[in-house]
């Protein structure tokens, strides 16, 4: 593993653990490229309505401004990123995409935590077997990763179907050949795979394989030793060859045009 592009800091609510730590967890692990992607502000339609699992869009500037620091400071060391970890909201994401643009991010990654939008919509993670909701997910990453704005994919297995098997491969399919015509790398997510949450899911990754999709690895680092963890990489790396993948080591990061 010689990079990683998902990495949060504590304005999301729930990661632990000043940059400078997951930084110095990167340069112990070998890492020659970081990328920090934490969960985008968003804005919505209820003005006082705030996610608990993103920074708040005043924090942005702080973000950008200790970040660019940081780089400044290892760049002898190390390549520093800076991205953020967005969901596709269609309706709110032309906004977003304005404020975005004011800033010097080098990245964005796909992250979809909720169907629609988290306050009018379904969690990604909770537990359905309704194929119209993962119809309705496999429609809304698509059109994302159309857009063109996304340099990879986050957990791309997320979405916790628990219905029919053949639908399931359907529509799986059906964004790994998207991914693949478009180039875009999916991410076999090694925080879930610590904590054996639902993803990453075997069937998923078996039809990643059969796809052909090119993979990458992202530590989905909350705390600094998430950045790089030998063991895990070993464990993943052979449940990944299991599937015929062997995971690229950098993805061609793009910015917000």
């Amino acid at each position: 593993m010689l990079a990683n592009y998902h990495t949060h800091t504590p304005r999301c609510n729930h990661a632990v653990g000043p940059e400078r730590d997951y930084i110095g967890r990167a340069l112990e692990g070998g890492l020659q490229e970081l990328g920090f992607s934490d969960h985008t502000p968003y804005f919505f339609d209820q003005p006082d309505y705030y996610s608990s699992f993103r920074m708040r869009p005043e924090q942005l500037p702080d973000y950008v401004e200790t970040l660019l620091g940081l780089r400044a400071e290892y760049g002898d060391r190390i390549r520093l990123f800076i991205g953020l970890e967005a969901e596709y909201y269609p309706r709110l994401f032309p906004r977003l995409l304005d404020y975005l643009r004011q800033f010097p991010l080098d990245y964005l990654i796909l992250g979809q935590h909720a169907l629609y939008n988290e306050t009018e919509g379904v969690y990604s993670t909770r537990p359905t077997d309704d194929e119209k909701l993962l119809d309705q997910y496999r429609g809304q990453t698509l059109e994302a990763l159309e857009t063109g704005l996304f340099s990879y994919f986050a957990h791309p297995d997320l979405f916790h179907f628990t219905g029919d098997p053949k639908a399931y491969d359907r529509h799986v399919r059906a964004i790994c050949r998207k991914a693949m015509e478009l180039s875009i790398p999916l991410e076999f997510n090694l925080l879930g795979f610590s904590e054996g949450k639902h993803y990453p899911d075997p069937a998923f990754w078996r039809i990643v394989g059969e796809e052909g999709c090119p993979v990458v690895l992202g530590s989905d680092a909350h705390a600094p030793a998430d950045t790089w963890d030998p063991a895990l990489i070993a464990r993943e790396e052979a449940l990944l060859a299991d599937c015929g993948i062997r995971p690229i080591d950098r993805v061609a990061l793009h910015p917000i045009r």
